[in-house]
């Protein structure tokens, strides 16, 4: 894979390879450094509800100690039983050394290990669902860019065209003024003009290279050359809101609040588990051993003992000077801000997808406005052209005209860009991007 990666921004930096959309989407999708992070949070997630899980099972330790003492003690505790026989026969060391194994389990927590799985359950779709929203917003940026960098093409070629056609008209005139046919202030005007047109140009050129470069960053590439061309029909497109409520009622963006929401009133459930008691079961098996001590009758005999315990622990709180309460409180409060946070990120989508059918609407207005005015325009240019060339206009109303072509021209060209980024900003908040 690594190879035909390699291969691929081989072609791509040698210009032999002319990048399409889908090609700079799923490069920028592969490469992006945010999306590796987010799928991190995704096993970080995962690893969290095995690690909740895992505490259902309680915990095995093996445990081991020596410990000196300054007076005798017994391996084991005494008994009556124990010193039935004598307590000469007793082992007693001051070099005690302890091994053994013990197993502990919570029986019962008033549900709060329960809910922390549920909480870390719901922690894990949050994060697969902000990775989705994260894959949508970087194809809505890469396309954005993508058709940005196109519709400057457009206009570097159009505007290139216009410097030629000044450029020959200009030559025209400085011809007609060496012989006499036309004053110097024409062939000053059109230099003037030209110049104007050239700077233009450059302006172009290097707005083309910093989106190229912005576009190779958010693909996490060196560079970009060439892109392929895209195919963009304007046409007529229903913009009822009734028509795309229901999709956004649905996107990633709304279910993540409704998710916080949920995540919430887990957290209230296990905050209000702390009122209720905490059972446990402990267990021990082991070994106490030493040497018996200098007043031990069998002074310097090894000995040892088999340990073993099991026993039910209880623990209730029943006084907090507050906290438990104070706690639930703080939870509640979450509640109530995640549900209000769910409200404003609803209205806020609606807002953004009338704001986006709005735009698709201005954007096919203004395709036909600018397409019938490029139309017009160029007539306009060739009638123009033909009645300076005959004496019946002068050098302004000829620039003018020319000028004015150009506007139009550059219009007509970024309307239809336009309404190409209106479609796709209602994919993005649709969450529909990623399908197209």
């Amino acid at each position: 894979m690594k190879i035909e990666q390699t291969l691929f921004l081989l072609l791509i930096t040698l210009n032999l390879h002319a990048l399409s959309l889908d090609e700079a989407i799923a490069t920028a999708q592969k490469n992006s450094l945010d999306m590796k992070k987010l799928s991190m949070n995704i096993e970080i997630a995962k690893a969290s509800i095995k690690e909740k899980q895992s505490s259902h099972f309680g915990r095995v330790d093996l445990l081991a100690s020596y410990t000196h003492y300054n007076l005798p003690r017994t391996l084991t505790p005494l008994t009556p039983a124990s010193i039935a026989g004598g307590a000469a026969s007793i082992p007693t060391t001051q070099d005690m050394m302890v091994a053994g194994v013990s197993y502990r389990v919570d029986l019962f927590t008033g549900m709060s290990d329960t809910r922390s799985i549920e909480i870390a359950d719901i922690q894990k779709s949050m994060a697969k669902n902000l990775q989705q929203i994260s894959s949508e917003q970087l194809t809505y940026n890469v396309t954005t860019l993508y058709i940005n960098i196109l519709a400057t093409n457009s206009k570097i070629e159009a505007q290139k065209e216009y410097v030629q056609a000044l450029q020959r008209l200009y030559e025209n005139i400085e011809l007609k003024v060496k012989l006499e046919k036309l004053s110097k202030i024409d062939a000053l005007k059109s230099l003037a003009e030209l110049s104007r047109a050239k700077s233009n140009l450059t302006s172009l050129i290097t707005n083309r290279d910093i989106l190229k470069d912005t576009l190779a960053t958010t693909m996490n590439v060196p560079s970009i050359s060439k892109l392929e061309e895209l195919s963009i029909e304007v046409k007529d497109f229903d913009t009822q809101f009734s028509q795309y409520e229901e999709k956004l009622m649905k996107t990633k963006k709304l279910e993540i609040s409704r998710e916080s929401i949920q995540k919430s009133i887990k957290q209230e459930q296990k905050a209000s588990a702390m009122y209720y008691p905490k059972i446990s079961f402990n267990g021990y098996y082991g070994q106490s051993a030493g040497v018996n001590d200098d007043t031990n009758p069998k002074s310097g005999d090894f000995n040892n003992e088999e340990v073993w315990q099991a026993g039910v622990d209880l623990k209730w709180n029943i006084f907090d000077f507050g906290k438990t309460s104070a706690l639930n409180q703080k939870s509640k409060i979450a509640i109530m801000q995640a549900k209000l946070e769910k409200s404003k990120t609803k209205r806020e989508l609606q807002r953004s997808l009338r704001e986006a059918l709005s735009k698709i609407n201005l954007a096919i207005s203004s395709y036909h406005s600018a397409s019938v005015e490029h139309s017009l325009m160029q007539e306009t240019q060739k009638i123009e052209q033909i009645r300076y060339d005959n004496g019946a206009s002068d050098i302004n109303d000829l620039l003018y005209t020319k000028a004015r072509y150009q506007l139009a021209n550059s219009a007509y060209i970024t309307s239809k860009y336009d309404y190409q980024n209106t479609i796709n900003y209602l994919n993005y908040l649709l969450e529909q991007g990623n399908k197209k």
